[in-house]
């Protein structure tokens, strides 16, 4: 860490100390460079371990600091002939910290004039643009923060990290560029006739994270907008302090911000502001990602070790995307490594991680990540943890030796990322991404019965006939992406992005049971169960223009194209197909915004338009969009958004009350499934200071035109009073009736959060009071709590810093989500015929499941091995649910001589996990 402006080495320890300073021993040795001009030359992470004070009544001066130092604290001092003064451990650090040679890490820190004394501007008030990379791999930084120092102009750096900063005061000005996980960056602009585009390089925070998200946007001295629409921002290198079941996965860690429901361990999908995950577009590198889970939801699908950077909003987005109710999470993949081979991995109990990325030449990159898991403890346990009992199938003898045969079959997931990128000019930039991620999850042993022997002793004189037996329970479900981009910078002001891409999302789900009888030579066959398949293909084609017009406008507009294509069905005893649907559909449109500032930069607009034509249903559609920011103060800020949005695919929801909901994509028809659209309004109040934030957000949003599916059967019976209705307990029971059912909704709520940004240790706790209810007429005209809905959610997360030891915890509360119940069984016997078994239910979600509790920890070990340098190595334990408490997930019933049988399935009770992470 340097600190302060060098002074020649024989004034310095003279200094007299004038103030009073008093804290944590980094942020004194911070205000003491800055008032007194001097640099020091420290490790952060040891420093920021001590607290004390130093005030002029004790006459103290730099050279008596530093003997207090070295008496209190056995340190090493030292002051070099050009003026640093070293702050170290031991002898053995101080010799570490001399050889990082201070002062050609000064010149990344700060760029120096090239002329000594007062230096006066050639240009003012000129643009400045400039391209961000990481150091270390020559990685472009996306959506860094670029301010001038001491005004409250800044700007957010693209998606390639180009930015454009107009009006920038003089060419002799202090630019600051900030991103999380990486040092702030101090720039002296040098005076010249022309100003070509600056490279700036950032550093990764050495040793400890100094922050693990960002909400708004924080500076070293001021404190400058927060983003319009409340972005939440994560960067992977952050998600290594944090717990985890086996890997660092990006999705859980959003999780644990407030306004994201955190306490459903089945989905990695994100619930956001009570929206359900199909709500939240994803996009990664530009295709849209429709299903993001591996192994039941307990993973996300996407490899950190292939991301560079993943952005949320909440709510309020921009016009620039579209086709989502709720939220929007856009995910940027890293483009390799440009200036050197490295290649690193990570092996856990669940499953193997591997990466390489390196330069082709010059001008290309590539980028490839895989992996895959195995089936040992933690996969096992993960599989078998929405069972709520263990049922085992012994093994049948016969005479002869001759028994059951049982083989029990394979299950696994895997995700491959790659990237290439070509940069044929300074000014062009061609990247090709792929992404997929699949799961084949077989639960289903197979059975076969041999027959009892050779003749004889028959059913009517013939042989014992032989069985055969396949219970089959498996799926096989996941997405494949791939995109073409061309980004191309026009001009100092103009920039452009073109992208064409193709996603696919498949799904099967197989739980039948297929039975085989040979007798005499003769076949027989019998099916039963159920069979669903879901199909989704998007071809799209992008175009995004961004102009900077002046200091208060920043244009941009856009077109997007699309075309669907979806197909789902669901069938029963594999002949009777209960729901068929297809559908093709094209979509086009267009989309123009404007980012105004206005009063000193005090106040942003973003107002926005987006116009989409929907063949399917043969309409436009229009949606605009607005955003407000206001600087009240240095550290206060209030935002404000509101936007009309549309969604022409959807996830709908299948209800099943007695084995639990599952949900399929289908495409809008603007007639049995309209278009569905939802209303924003969101405002906000955020109190920033260097090290903390705290944090306060309402929202309310209604929706129109959303869907669920229900199946029932024509000879139920209707439960009088209320919406609840009575459902066969078989297929076979009855005509099949199916239903889509079309309602409106809303979703109001408060997220409160109070974070410690910086330090040693550091961490927040967030609170969120909602409320989610839906109606839907053809049902009931009474609102019913959504299946989503968590009343209060309380998470706390604590992450501490000891050397080369990182430790954290997460401790998560929330009220339990909604579900209907069956509250009686009855029969009905027609004249002739067998009785017939049914239930009758409880209105729409009146029931809930019991408060969810979890307590996550973790310790992380970093060291250097075989000649690495920066803690490239580590050694990690975790501990999921160390309470070891029962969370419910779902209920579950069944009919048994018409007494109802309820059954709890659990979450994951307690779970250890160890990985091993390497780089090279």
């Amino acid at each position: 860490m340097l600190t302060g402006i060098t002074l020649q080495a024989q004034t310095i320890e003279g200094l007299r100390i004038n103030e009073d300073y008093r804290g944590r021993l980094d942020d004194i040795l911070n205000r003491i460079g800055k008032d007194k001009n001097i640099r020091f030359v420290y490790d952060s992470s040891h420093v920021a371990r001590y607290t004390t004070s130093v005030n002029p009544s004790e006459e103290k001066t730099i050279g008596g600091m530093l003997k207090m130092f070295r008496h209190a604290w056995d340190m090493e001092t030292w002051i070099s002939d050009d003026g640093y003064i070293y702050i170290a451990r031991n002898r053995e650090h101080l010799e570490q910290l001399k050889n990082k040679k201070a002062g050609e890490a000064v010149e990344k820190q700060i760029i120096k004039r090239s002329s000594k004394g007062s230096v006066q501007p050639v240009k003012r008030n000129f643009t400045l643009t400039g391209n961000i990379f990481d150091v270390a791999n020559g990685e472009r930084i996306p959506f860094a923060w670029v301010s001038v120092f001491g005004t409250t102009k800044g700007v957010t750096a693209d998606a390639n990290g180009y930015f454009i900063l107009e009006q920038t005061p003089s060419d002799t000005a202090t630019v600051v560029v900030q991103y999380i996980g990486y040092q702030t960056q101090h720039i002296e602009l040098e005076p010249a006739a022309e100003n070509p585009p600056l490279r700036i390089e950032l550093e990764v925070q050495p040793l400890t994270i100094a922050e693990v998200f960002i909400i708004g946007r924080k500076d070293d001295k001021a404190l400058q907008q927060s983003t319009v629409e409340h972005t939440m921002k994560m960067s992977p290198i952050a998600l290594k302090v944090l717990p985890n079941l086996g890997e660092k996965d990006i999705m859980r860690g959003f999780q644990l911000m407030p306004g994201v429901s955190a306490s459903n361990e089945n989905s990695s999908g994100m619930y956001v502001r009570g929206g359900t995950p199909d709500q939240n577009l994803i996009v990664y590198d530009g295709f849209t990602v429709y299903y993001v889970d591996h192994l039941h939801g307990f993973y996300s699908a996407f490899n950190a070790n292939a991301v560079k950077d993943v952005q949320l909003y909440k709510g309020g987005f921009a016009a620039k995307y579209g086709g989502r109710l709720s939220s929007v999470t856009e995910i940027t993949a890293k483009d390799g490594n440009a200036k050197k081979f490295a290649a690193g991995g990570e092996i856990n109990l669940l499953s193997v991680n591997a990466y390489a990325e390196a330069p082709v030449g010059s001008k290309f990159t590539s980028l490839f990540a895989f992996r895959r898991s195995y089936q040992g403890y933690l996969y096992g346990k993960i599989g078998g943890s929405s069972d709520d009992e263990t049922i085992s199938t012994p093994v049948v003898s016969r005479p002869g030796g001759r028994g059951m045969q049982m083989e029990m079959p394979d299950s696994y997931f895997y995700d491959l990322n790659a990237k290439l990128t070509y940069r044929p000019t300074a000014d062009d930039m061609f990247s090709l991404s792929f992404f997929n991620g699949t799961d084949y999850v077989d639960n289903t042993p197979q059975f076969s019965f041999p027959g009892g022997g050779g003749g004889g002793g028959g059913m009517g004189g013939g042989a014992m006939p032989s069985f055969s037996m396949e219970n089959t329970n498996y799926e096989n479900y996941g997405n494949t992406g791939v995109s073409l981009r061309w980004a191309r910078t026009w001009n100092e002001k103009l920039t452009s992005n073109t992208l064409l891409s193709f996603s696919h999302f498949y799904s099967t789900r197989d739980q039948t049971r297929s039975t085989t009888m040979v007798r005499n030579d003769t076949t027989f066959n019998f099916k039963s169960g159920t069979l669903e398949e879901n199909n989704l293909m998007d071809y799209s084609l992008k175009n995004d223009w961004k102009y900077s017009l002046n200091e208060s406008h920043v244009l941009a507009a856009g077109g997007f194209a699309t075309f669907y294509n979806i197909d789902y069905s669901y069938a029963q005893s594999d002949t009777a197909t209960l729901l068929a649907k297809g559908g093709k559909a094209f979509l086009a449109g267009v989309y123009a915004q404007d980012n105004i500032k206005l009063w000193q930069n005090n106040l942003t607009l973003i107002p926005g338009l987006r116009l989409t034509y929907y063949g399917a249903a043969g309409k436009f559609y229009a949606e605009p969009r607005l955003s407000a920011n206001y600087r009240f103060s240095e550290h206060i800020t209030m935002n404000a958004a509101t936007g009309l949005y549309y969604q022409f695919a959807n996830r709908v929801i299948r209800e099943d009350i007695m084995s639990g909901n599952t949900d399929f994509w289908i495409l809008s028809d603007d007639g049995e499934i309209p278009v569905s659209s939802s209303i924003h309004f969101n405002l906000g109040l955020n109190y920033d200071l260097p090290d903390y934030l705290f944090s306060m957000e309402g929202y309310y949003k209604r929706n129109e035109n959303i869907s669920e599916y229900t199946l029932r059967f024509e000879n139920s019976a209707r439960r009088p009073g209320g919406f609840g209705f009575g459902g066969a307990v078989s297929a076979n029971a009855g005509a099949v009736s199916e239903q889509f059912y079309t309602g409106s909704g809303y979703a109001i709520g408060l997220e409160l959060l109070a974070q410690k940004k910086a330090g040693v240790f550091s961490g927040w706790i967030s609170y969120t009071l909602a409320q989610v209810k839906n109606r839907f007429p053809g049902q009931s005209d009474k609102y019913f709590f959504a299946g989503q809905d968590v009343t209060h959610e309380l998470k706390t997360v604590g992450i501490y810093k000891f050397g080369n030891f990182d430790f954290s915890a997460t401790l998560i509360y929330s009220t339990g989500r909604p579900y209907t119940a069956p509250l009686g069984a009855y029969q009905i016997a027609p004249a002739g015929g067998a009785a017939t078994s049914y239930y009758a239910v409880s209105d729409k979600n009146n029931f809930r499941l019991p408060d969810y509790i979890r307590l996550d920890m973790a310790a992380t070990w970093r060291f250097d091995l075989f000649g690495t340098r920066g803690k490239a190595h580590a050694v990690g334990l975790s501990v999921f649910n160390a309470l070891n408490r029962k969370n419910v997930s779902a209920k579950q019933f069944e009919v048994i001589d018409n007494v109802i049988l309820e059954s709890n399935i659990n979450y994951l009770t307690i779970t250890p996990n160890i990985s091993l992470i390497f780089n090279f």
